[in-house]
């Protein structure tokens, strides 16, 4: 599983937990040869943004029921960074940590 690009991230759904973390569903279209190389029907993302540093992206098929957390090396640098600045864009505790043009 090899993660080279998302397009047309859309937040979905958030969970604070006040002073401790973020967690975010957002729905992307994902490159069709990433579905499926990876049998995925219907995924989302699922990041979680802790407040003391780090996150964690994970893969949730729907139409599967089958959650995929890939590493930081399986998914592109630059896809990886636009993931986490989206999701901290829309998570209320980053919101003041990052100056963003969009």
């Amino acid at each position: 599983m090899y993660l080279r690009e998302v397009k047309n991230l859309q937040f979905f759904s958030l969970l604070t937990l006040k002073h401790v973390e973020d967690r975010l569903i957002i729905t992307a279209d994902f490159p069709k040869d990433f579905l499926v190389e990876n049998k995925l029907d219907k995924p989302f993302l699922y990041v979680t943004l802790y407040v003391r540093g780090g996150a964690i992206i994970k893969i949730i098929d729907e139409g599967t029921a089958k959650l995929y957390t890939p590493s930081k090396r399986e998914i592109a640098p630059e896809t990886y960074n636009q993931i986490i600045q989206f999701a901290a864009k829309h998570a209320p505790q980053f919101k003041n940590l990052y100056n963003f043009n969009n």
